[in-house]
């Protein structure tokens, strides 16, 4: 599995527009072959400012190649084509999962209601 991550800080005077470029992306981004998970979250600034995350994670790194549109990682579908200059500033990164094999016992003690 491969976990992608922008992070960015939106201009004050960009968040609007932002979110609702964001909420779009997302959906697509949830509906694409091989994307497991996707989510976007903020931190609101004094001056107006968010600093966002667009927290992705995918089957394997074909799916990030399709989903990008070719295999240039630090393009990205939520900065690129017709959205609009709202960063002040991003940074793009990938992760391999290692993939650790769940521990079930660790897994019923921290949440302890919810076991099967």
């Amino acid at each position: 599995m491969i976990v992608r991550v922008l992070k960015g800080r939106v201009r004050a005077d960009c968040v609007g527009l932002f979110r609702e470029h964001a909420g779009q992306v997302l959906a697509r981004t949830r509906r694409h072959d091989g994307c497991s998970f996707a989510e976007v979250a903020r931190q609101s600034h004094k001056d107006g400012s968010e600093e966002i995350l667009f927290l992705s994670v995918w089957t394997d790194l074909r799916a990030v190649y399709d989903w990008v549109g070719g295999v240039d990682l630090l393009n990205a579908p939520i900065i690129s084509g017709d959205a609009p200059e709202v960063f002040d500033n991003f940074d793009i990164q990938h992760y391999e999962s290692l993939d650790f094999p769940a521990d079930e016992a660790v897994i019923a003690a921290a949440r302890p209601g919810l076991a099967s």
